[in-house]
């Protein structure tokens, strides 16, 4: 670091207007929660951190892949393997040294009040809707702003939730049930261009910065769609009747609305669920009922399975990893949905739909 002071490091940007050294204070005292670190995360939490945020706390519970180096931008081949958040932690404090960094694994109900809590600011910069709306409806409760960003192929979008006031319209005032998984395509099926993660994720950074400053930026959504160079700027109202419209510091509402979710969900196909969502396989089937050498098809796809009999597993003292995903598995799909209404609300499992044998691809 040598000689470098923060007034030296930050001199440019403290003489843009509206900015100075009361401002560079008020980013050195500010907080920012960054969920994803994607496309959109890696140059939000850089921007970020370049211009001065005091404390991020970064959340992900993904590792580096060659296929995320295009536009992931704080990561290397090199880390490929490592965790995103270790990987990007060091990177950041390489940019900045006086920022403080606190990691964490995916967002879910289990602790998302907690880390909003936390946080002055949240950057949602996932590729799923269950956690864009699940972090959509903490801030709501919270009264935190958000800056959410998605994108699709040649298109990319950010929409500011100014949760900090009110009235403030929500996704909810358009969307009063979430949409159903897979309603739209995710990166690694649609694909998307490298550079337009970084327009969407800088745009997202300046729009985060100029709220930490304490001034007024476009509430709405922003989107940009590179075939033709065109932004367009949309608004809506807050809908009276809108479920989350007493919903501002009610967290009782989130936590019933969650649980309520949580029991709905999810007996779902394997070819639905990514990688990361059946990581831990949880066999619910007698040992008579299993095949030699059956779990190896599992395994070829990339889960670690474990068995726990059902027979067994009302006596049997499960312990569960928050951080993780569960698919749960039997013949028909009977005691595996059975099994899934017993586990802990807002833990990451699922029932394999129809069982093993409504699997068709499914063979040793």
């Amino acid at each position: 670091m040598g000689d470098v002071s923060p007034q030296s490091y930050f001199d440019r940007q403290m003489r843009v207007s509206g900015w100075g050294a009361v401002g560079q204070k008020r980013l050195t005292h500010a907080r920012v929660l960054v969920v994803g670190l994607g496309g959109l995360g890696c140059p939000v939490a850089s921007a970020l951190a370049r211009a001065g945020v005091g404390g991020l706390i970064l959340a992900d519970a993904d590792r580096v892949e060659a296929s995320n180096l295009p536009r992931q931008t704080l990561f290397t081949l090199a880390e490929c393997g490592e965790l995103k958040v270790e990987a990007a932690r060091r990177a950041l404090v390489q940019a900045n040294p006086w920022i403080n960094i606190e990691t964490t694994g995916r967002v879910d109900s289990f602790q998302v009040r907690q880390l909003i809590e936390k946080a002055d600011l949240v950057i949602e910069g996932s590729d799923n809707l269950e956690t864009k709306f699940l972090v959509h409806d903490a801030c709501r409760a919270g009264g935190k702003p958000l800056v959410l960003g998605a994108l699709y192929q040649w298109e990319c979008l950010t929409t500011t939730f100014r949760f900090d006031r009110s009235p403030s319209p929500c996704w909810r005032c358009l969307y009063p049930e979430q949409p159903p998984d897979g309603c739209v395509g995710v990166c690694s099926e649609v694909g998307v261009a490298g550079a337009l993660a970084g327009v969407a994720g800088n745009l997202m950074a300046l729009v985060a910065t100029r709220l930490l400053l304490g001034h007024e930026t476009v509430e709405g959504t922003i989107v940009f769609d590179a075939t033709d160079g065109t932004t367009r700027t949309l608004k809506w109202h807050q809908r009276p009747d809108c479920s989350c419209a007493q919903a501002l510091g009610d967290w009782s509402w989130l936590e019933t609305y969650q649980n309520s979710r949580a029991q709905k969900k999810l007996s779902v196909s394997w070819d639905a669920l990514a990688p990361s969502q059946r990581a831990v396989v949880v066999d619910l089937r007698e040992q008579e009922e299993i095949r030699d050498g059956e779990w190896a098809w599992f395994e070829k796809h990339g889960s670690v399975v474990i068995h726990r009999p059902w027979s067994q597993w009302a006596l049997a003292s499960q312990v569960w990893n928050p951080e993780i995903s569960y698919l749960l598995v039997c013949a028909k799909g009977f005691r595996s949905e059975k099994a899934l209404q017993t586990l802990p609300p807002g833990l990451r499992a699922y029932s394999l739909s129809g069982g093993l044998k409504g699997l068709a691809v499914y063979s040793v």
